[in-house]
């Protein structure tokens, strides 16, 4: 499972084109995707978001290593799914038919840079120019939409700068949302 993990992010991210192919000729199943690769990426990323809260911080400590894995999961979490169905139901929009499962696969597998992101900045505290990276995800997106959803080429465009939009802007803003939450509750 690490293995197929580490693959399809390599290839989604070194030759995107590639990798989308790969996904698609492998038709995989929702429950498959999200217990076998989604779960996996976000528990691997939870590692390292505990570790920096607890050692590479100021303030650190268990607490605040729990509050910094909380905020990362429930942040990917909610983009993830928010995302997923934000995009579902623009997809008629551009062309496409309804599909959760669809969307969820696209939203899933275009975030590997995201989640990479998400991955290392804990862990290279001060790094946040690193999040300028996060603009390869519109190559990332560009080549699902051609090879994954077979987007006409009208539509590619405006798939691949509202899904990337989509895809880095509501992580990354309910993950500062909820830090900032954090530092105002008490405890």
């Amino acid at each position: 499972m690490v293995k197929n993990i580490i693959q399809a992010i390599f290839f989604l991210i070194a030759a995107p084109h590639r990798g989308w192919r790969r996904v698609a000729d492998r038709d995989v199943e929702q429950q498959d995707f999200i217990s076998n690769f989604l779960f996996p990426v976000f528990g691997f990323i939870a590692i390292p978001a505990f570790v920096g809260g607890m050692w590479l911080t100021d303030n650190g400590g268990i607490h605040w290593g729990l509050k910094q894995v909380i905020i990362l999961v429930s942040a990917l979490f909610g983009g993830f799914y928010l995302v997923s169905y934000l995009l579902n139901e623009l997809f008629p929009r551009f062309g496409l038919v309804k599909q959760l499962h669809v969307a969820q696969l696209f939203v899933g597998y275009s975030s590997v840079v995201v989640y990479l992101l998400f991955f290392l900045m804990p862990l290279l505290h001060g790094a946040g120019y690193l999040w300028f990276a996060a603009i390869y995800t519109l190559y990332v997106v560009y080549a699902g939409a051609e090879v994954f959803l077979c987007v006409t080429a009208n539509k590619k465009l405006s798939v691949t700068v509202i899904a990337s939009l989509l895809i880095v802007v509501v992580p990354v803003g309910l993950s500062l949302l909820l830090k900032s939450l954090m530092t105002i509750l008490p405890g």
